[in-house]
């Protein structure tokens, strides 16, 4: 009886036979922008993959003085091609110093229609001309993009709108929001309504004034930031925060307490909140609130109090940020009882050993100083997480 053994064949195939897709996998393990500077130059195919992770993003920095550089890569259809991420960045804007950036945008203008892979822009400190927003609406009501404007000069003709609803998902702002540029925002929301999702606003006084009307249906996370206080600043935002009824993740910053009452059923979707310890024991009775993270402590040091369990919904999960990094063993064995239902519970504890206060009941003595350590009961499950700050973008 014979045996025959199946013959394994190799088939060899070439680099340059392999998927685009599989391609620029191995290129992302080049760490060093001159290594892709060296694979772009091996071959027409390589130069391509090599070429969309060197531009993928393009930093340009408007001066007095047009350099040929930026003329030659964005003349580039392939780099135009390749670009992800467009950051536009002036000078410091004064308005004892006016400067006109037309001549530097008549160019980046003009290549816009060419960056098809165009997915985020971020705009600062640019005196924009009517021209180049034209251009760049355009661009956003074809392109899905992520926007961040801070702090720029905007013409004083209305910004005429382009016919089709801007595809805009994420739009971060910084800004005064004084007029013109509180109407440009006004017309940048209602063109964005069916599409934005996720909104940064960093404003001062009067900031949200104007702009508490526009609703905005698919608004799941909101970012708001109030930089300077007075009334009329906290009236506009508790107004603002009242119209959008989509809001799921919510984080309050600056000085945005006390904001007036909202009414019961504002916030109804609320399922993640993010701020100070007054706004939290505001917040969360009434609402479906899983996620709490208290960012900062109130006046008063007993700061943890009855309304943190008056969610509709079981909160799974606590985090505490505070600047005074000591909890007494009271006020932990109080957290467990109102939030029974806990499966994180994230705690600051003192970096002194000789602290009275740094003995808390089952706490894992595993954590590096400096770590916020998870206590557990029976109750609780530990999933060791590391809390991240957010920053903002520009």
């Amino acid at each position: 009886m014979l045996n025959f053994k199946p013959i394994h064949k190799m088939v060899a195939i070439g680099l340059l036979d392999i998927p685009p897709e599989i391609q620029l996998q191995i290129a992302e393990f080049v760490e060093t922008r001159q290594s892709l500077k060296a694979l772009s130059v091996t071959s027409r195919s390589l130069r391509t993959i090599a070429q969309s992770m060197l531009f993928e993003t393009l930093r340009i920095k408007l001066v007095t003085e047009r350099t040929g550089s930026v003329d030659d890569l964005l003349a580039n259809p392939r780099i135009c091609t390749a670009i992800r991420f467009l950051e536009l960045r002036g000078r410091f804007l004064s308005s004892s110093m006016p400067r006109n950036d037309e001549e530097q945008l008549s160019l980046i203008q003009k290549f816009l229609p060419e960056m098809v892979g165009l997915r985020k822009v971020s705009i600062s400190q640019v005196n924009l001309s009517k021209a180049f927003l034209d251009t760049f609406l355009g661009i956003a009501a074809n392109i899905p993009l992520q926007i961040g404007l801070t702090w720029n000069i905007y013409p004083y003709s209305v910004i005429p709108i382009p016919h089709k609803p801007l595809q805009i998902s994420h739009l971060h702002i910084s800004a005064t929001f004084r007029d013109p540029s509180r109407e440009f925002y006004r017309l940048i929301f209602r063109a964005s309504a069916t599409t934005l999702t996720r909104l940064s606003i960093k404003s001062d006084r009067n900031g949200l004034i104007g702009l508490t009307d526009i609703n905005l249906p698919f608004l799941r996370d909101l970012d708001l930031f109030i930089a300077l206080e007075n009334e009329l600043s906290k009236t506009s935002a508790a107004a603002f925060l009242t119209t959008q009824t989509a809001i799921r993740k919510l984080v309050l910053r600056g000085r945005i307490f006390p904001l007036p009452p909202l009414p019961p059923n504002a916030l109804p979707n609320l399922r993640e909140l993010k701020a100070s310890s007054e706004m939290v024991n505001r917040l969360v009775p009434g609402r479906p609130v899983k996620e709490i993270e208290v960012s900062s402590q109130g006046r008063d040091q007993d700061w943890f109090g009855e309304e943190v369990g008056q969610s509709t919904a079981r909160v799974r999960m606590l985090r505490v940020h505070l600047d005074t990094a000591i909890l007494a063993a009271r006020m932990v064995k109080r957290m467990v009882t109102i939030l029974p239902f806990l499966e994180n519970l994230w705690l600051p504890v003192s970096d002194d050993v000789s602290s009275p206060f740094t003995r808390l009941p089952d706490l894992g003595s595993s954590f590096p100083s400096g770590i916020p350590q998870c206590c557990r009961n029976p109750h609780l499950t530990q999933v060791p997480q590391v809390p991240t700050r957010q920053s903002d973008s520009s």
